[in-house]
């Protein structure tokens, strides 16, 4: 059997000969939590004392703001922009492509818009008669107010 050959010692290398002490370890954990929870404990209170001062020092709420908070007006920022516009294209396309009660007591009837776009296309518009409120004047006679002045040249500035 050979000898081994004894191992090299430098002057220089330390090492620790010995674990740390869990004693410590476990104290200064427990000082670190401890003084967190004082320091939190503290700026709670602080905050506490700001919230109060600044309810006496600002000024009294506006009348709209008694309530509460108030929902804003319409139109509001959409939440899914993309699920509402499906939506609104499901809800288009029942409403255009079925027939549907407009007035039951009248016997109006809402038909899909292919069919009255054909019967329109075979029968036609029916002529309606004119509101007894329109007034029709030659172009020649407009005004300022009516847009025309008789003239096709550009407005001086």
């Amino acid at each position: 059997m050979r000898n081994p050959e004894p191992e090299p010692i430098h002057s220089d290398v330390l090492f620790e000969p010995s674990d740390a002490d869990s004693k410590a370890v476990v104290l200064i954990g427990i000082g670190i939590l401890v003084t967190a929870a004082l320091i939190s404990s503290l700026l709670y209170f602080y905050f506490h004392f700001l919230v109060e001062r600044s309810a006496r020092l600002s000024p009294p709420p506006l009348p709209m703001n008694l309530h509460g908070d108030v929902v804003p007006p319409a139109p509001r920022i959409q939440a899914s922009p993309s699920r509402d516009l499906r939506d609104l294209r499901v809800y288009e396309d029942d409403v255009l492509q079925k027939y549907a009660w407009i007035d039951k007591s009248k016997g109006r009837l809402g038909i899909p818009i292919d069919r009255a776009m054909q019967l329109i296309a075979e029968r036609g518009i029916p002529p309606q008669k004119a509101p007894d409120s329109l007034k029709l004047f030659e172009p020649r006679a407009g005004t300022r107010r009516t847009g025309f002045e008789g003239r096709v040249e550009p407005e001086p500035r």
